[in-house]
C-alpha cells in the first residue's frame, strides 16, 4: 500500500508533510511512503532535496508532475497496487490528476477550505474553516476537522539549552528574491540591538531551500541599500556585524528547537509566523514594501511579474493594492486568535524602527508575559497528524470494503 503525500512550497513541505510522514512511519511502518512536489510560484528549486531528508520512500520532482501533465506518463517508483494520495497544498487540481493517474482517491487537507466534488475527504485546521467549508458546498460527511499540523510539526522538538538573554531569532525567509535584501537587513538589526542587548544570543535559522550563492551574496551585503541594511563577516557559523555582534547561523532543521527557547523573532508573514505562535514567542512580523515587486503573490499578482518590460511595474503596483486593501492580519496567530499577539510592521521599514519595537517589546516583562501566555493559551495543540492519518486509514478502508462487496 502507498501514501502520496503531494505538496508544494517550503512551509508545506515542513510544517505539513513532515509531520504526517512521521505519524505513517510510527502507525504502519510497512506502508510505502511518496512525496510528490508539484509546481507552484512559491517553490524555491531546492525542495526535493529537503523532501529526500524526510525518509520518504520516493520523492517526485515539480518537473516530474510537469513530464506527466505533458505525456501522461506517472512518475517512476510511483504507484503500487493500492493506496490514496493526500494534498498537503497547491493546486488541488494538480493531487486531483496524480491521484486519477494512479488509480487512488484524493484526501487534502487545507487551511483553504475549497470543496472538490472529486475529493474523498476534506480535513481543515479548526470550526471556522469548518464552518466555511459547508458553507462552500462540502457535504458533512466528507469533512472532518483535524487540528492544525504545524503544532505537531513545532512540538516534536525540545528547547536548545544554549540560550543567551534574551534569545532572539531573525529570520530571513525561505525564498531567494527576498532573503537576499532581508539577510543584510538583519545583519544590520543585530549590530543594532546588540549595542542594547550585549548579552542577548542572535540566531538565524538559514533555510536549506536558499541558495548558498544568496546567502554568500546576502552576507556581502551586495543588495544591502534596498532595505537599509549592512554587510557582515562570516566566521565559521557566525556572521560578525561591524560592531563586533554574533549572528549565529543554525540549521533550518533546528529552528523548532530555539523557537521553544526564544523571547521574541524578527520575521515576514508566512507559516514561520504560526510555528512561533505555538511555540509562544511574541515576534515582530513585518511585510516590508521597499521592494514590493519581489513579494510573492498567489495567482495572477504572480504572472504580473513575468511580463516583459512592463511586469515589475505592474507587479509592484499589484502588490501595492494588495496589501492597502488587506484587512486581515499578516500573520497567522493573530488571524486565528482575532488579537494582537504579534507586533506587525507594514509598508517601508528601517533597521532603527524595527529595533525600536523589538526593546519596546523585551524591556516591558509584563507585556511580553501577558503575549506569550496569549499565544500558548490560544495556539493550536499537537496531535493532527495522528488525527489526519488514523481518519484517512478508517475512511480507505471503509471504500476499499465497499467497492469489494458483490
Amino acid at each position: 500500500m502507498e501514501a502520496v503525500l503531494v505538496t508544494n512550497g517550503p512551509g508545506e513541505l515542513y510544517s505539513w508533510a513532515q509531520p504526517v510522514l512521521r505519524v505513517l512511519r510510527e502507525l504502519y511502518p510497512d506502508i510505502k511512503v511518496s512525496i510528490s512536489l508539484v509546481p507552484d510560484q512559491f517553490i524555491s528549486g531546492s525542495e526535493a532535496e529537503v523532501a529526500g531528508g524526510f525518509g520518504a520512500d520516493t520523492v517526485t520532482t515539480h518537473k516530474d508532475f510537469m513530464t506527466l501533465l505533458a505525456t501522461g506518463r506517472v512518475p517512476v517508483n510511483l504507484g503500487d497496487d493500492t493506496g490514496f494520495v493526500l494534498s498537503l497544498g497547491g493546486n488541488v487540481q494538480m493531487a486531483l490528476r496524480l491521484a486519477k493517474s494512479l488509480g487512488y482517491p484524493t484526501y487534502r487537507y487545507s487551511f483553504v477550505p475549497s470543496w472538490n466534488r472529486r475529493l474523498s475527504k476534506l480535513f481543515v485546521h479548526d470550526e471556522r474553516a469548518e464552518r466555511r467549508a459547508r458553507r462552500l458546498g462540502a457535504p458533512r460527511d466528507k469533512l472532518e476537522c483535524v487540528g492544525n499540523l504545524v503544532a505537531d510539526a513545532v512540538g516534536q522538538s525540545s528547547p536548545v539549552q544554549d540560550i543567551g538573554t534574551p534569545h532572539i531569532m531573525l529570520m530571513a525567509g525561505t525564498r531567494d528574491a527576498f532573503s537576499i535584501l532581508l539577510i543584510p537587513f538583519m545583519i544590520a538589526l543585530a549590530d543594532t540591538l546588540g549595542q542594547r542587548f550585549p548579552q542577548a544570543t542572535f540566531v538565524w535559522p538559514v533555510s536549506q531551500l536558499l541558495d548558498p550563492k544568496t546567502v554568500a551574496a546576502g552576507i556581502a551585503g551586495e543588495e544591502k541599500d534596498y532595505l537599509g541594511g549592512m554587510a557582515g563577516q562570516q566566521e565559521g557559523d557566525s556572521i560578525i556585524t561591524p560592531n563586533g555582534v554574533h549572528l549565529r547561523m543554525v540549521p533550518d532543521t533546528e529552528r523548532h528547537a530555539h523557537m521553544r527557547a526564544a523571547d521574541t523573532a524578527v520575521t515576514i508573514p508566512g507559516t514561520n509566523t504560526l510555528e512561533l505562535g505555538i511555540a509562544g514567542v511574541p515576534s515582530v512580523v513585518m511585510l516590508p514594501m521597499n521592494k514590493p515587486e519581489v513579494i510573492p503573490l498567489e495567482g495572477i499578482g504572480h504572472w504580473l511579474g513575468l511580463i516583459p518590460i512592463i511586469g515589475i511595474p505592474l507587479k509592484r503596483h499589484a502588490v501595492k493594492l494588495f496589501v492597502e486593501g488587506l484587512n486581515i492580519p499578516v500573520s497567522l496567530p493573530n488571524r486565528f486568535s482575532g488579537e494582537d499577539l504579534m507586533l506587525e510592521v507594514k509598508g517601508k521599514v528601517s533597521v532603527a524602527q524595527i529595533a525600536r519595537e523589538v526593546t519596546g517589546l523585551l524591556e516591558n516583562g509584563a507585556e511580553l508575559s501577558r503575549r506569550r501566555e496569549r499565544l500558548l493559551e490560544t495556539m493550536p495543540k499537537a496531535g493532527a497528524a495522528e488525527r489526519l492519518v488514523r481518519a484517512i486509514m478508517s475512511d480507505f478502508r471503509d471504500e476499499s470494503e465497499n467497492l469489494s462487496e458483490p
